[in-house]
This record gives C-alpha cells, sequence and structure tokens, in this order.
C-alpha cells in the first residue's frame, strides 16, 4: 500500500531557530505517510506560505503542515493533528511576549481579538479533545491540499482596513477557508514553544 505524503514546511524571511529545526527533526512519523521537509526563504510570511501551498499541489501532497520558523513542535504533533480528521488542524501557542495568557487560537465572535482568544489556561486545564474554533496563528497548522483547491489564490494575503486596522494573512486564510464551507480545529494537546531572544 502507497503511503501518503506531507510536507513539513516553514516560511522564513530569513533564518529558522535551531529550536524549530530539532522539533521538526524529532516529529514522529505516522505510519500511513511519509514525512518531507522544505522551507521557503526571503519573502514576506504572506508569499512564502503561498509559495509553500503550491509547492505541496505541484508534488502531489495530501498535507501541509506550516511551521513557523520561531516555533518548536512537540514530538506527536502530526499525528494528533490528523486526528481532528478535519481540513485544518491548528496545534497552539502563547502569542509572543504575551502577560496576559493571551494564545493564537480564536473562538466564535465578531472579531479576532482578545476577547476571542481562548486563554493558556483553558486549554490546559479544561479542554481535552480537538475543538472547532474560528481560526487562529499558522505557527503550526495541518492543511489538507484540497483546501488550496477549493479556495482562491492568493490563498494568504494581508487586508488594511479603512481604519487602518490590519488581518494577518493567516487569520485571512482561515476566513476564507470557513467561507468555502471548511472546518477548522484546534488540538489542545498540540503545544509548541514561542521562540524569541531576551533583549539584554
Amino acid at each position: 500500500m502507497d503511503k501518503g505524503k506531507i510536507l513539513i514546511a516553514v516560511p522564513t524571511f530569513e533564518t529558522i531557530k535551531p529550536e524549530c529545526f530539532k522539533g521538526i527533526y524529532g516529529i514522529k512519523p505516522p505510519k500511513e505517510y511519509n514525512l518531507f521537509f522544505d522551507y521557503v526563504k526571503g519573502y514576506d510570511c504572506a508569499k512564502a506560505r503561498n509559495e509553500i501551498a503550491k509547492e505541496a499541489i505541484e508534488y502531489g501532497m495530501d498535507y501541509v503542515l506550516m511551521v513557523d520558523s520561531d516555533i518548536a513542535v512537540p514530538r506527536l504533533t502530526v499525528i494528533k493533528l490528523l486526528e481532528c480528521g478535519c481540513d485544518v488542524a491548528l496545534g497552539w501557542y502563547y502569542r509572543k511576549r504575551t502577560k496576559t495568557d493571551e494564545t493564537i487560537i480564536f473562538d466564535f465572535g465578531k472579531d479576532f481579538n482578545s476577547h476571542n482568544s481562548i486563554k493558556g489556561q483553558t486549554m490546559i486545564n479544561e479542554l481535552n479533545e480537538p475543538f472547532s474554533c474560528k481560526g487562529g496563528g499558522l505557527g503550526i497548522a495541518l492543511i489538507k491540499t484540497e483546501v488550496f483547491e477549493k479556495t482562491n489564490f492568493p490563498y494568504f494575503k494581508f487586508v488594511t482596513y479603512p481604519n487602518d486596522t490590519i488581518l494577518s494573512e493567516d487569520l485571512y486564510f482561515c476566513n476564507q477557508v470557513r467561507d468555502a464551507g471548511m472546518k477548522i480545529k484546534c488540538n489542545p494537546f498540540i503545544k509548541g514553544d514561542h521562540i524569541f531572544d531576551t533583549l539584554m
């Protein structure tokens, strides 16, 4: 029986944190899939994600796992995200340098804002299975390649509104996915570590 294919890809403008590489190297592959790795360097995040999507389509990947260059992922990332059984499966991590327990996963509501951000303590103490969500950051995101065939290119782009607020490329994509009738879930057991350099 032929195995499926999952592309693990990192969008990065400059470098990839060593902890990110170490986490990816340690990912346990599911029995039904072979894992492949690539990264796209030198573009803004939206363009890099679009290039990754095009590569996944071109090489007939079943899924693409996007991992941000400053995120360290746990060993069971792929296995647990596949268990979500949905079009887009997200892991979670804290918003960089947050002091308010904010994660990058959002509950259903009018906007993607701090009021709709699911708190880390909720993830850790109250949620014990994959759950549907409005969307979130794509620092750990397992996406079915067929999702790109059901949404419009560019799949990822920044949107600036008249009041000067900005919708990031990952949340724009989540809106596109839901508008196309597809499902987004988060697995609370897949927590990544947001890596950042301490300012001296």
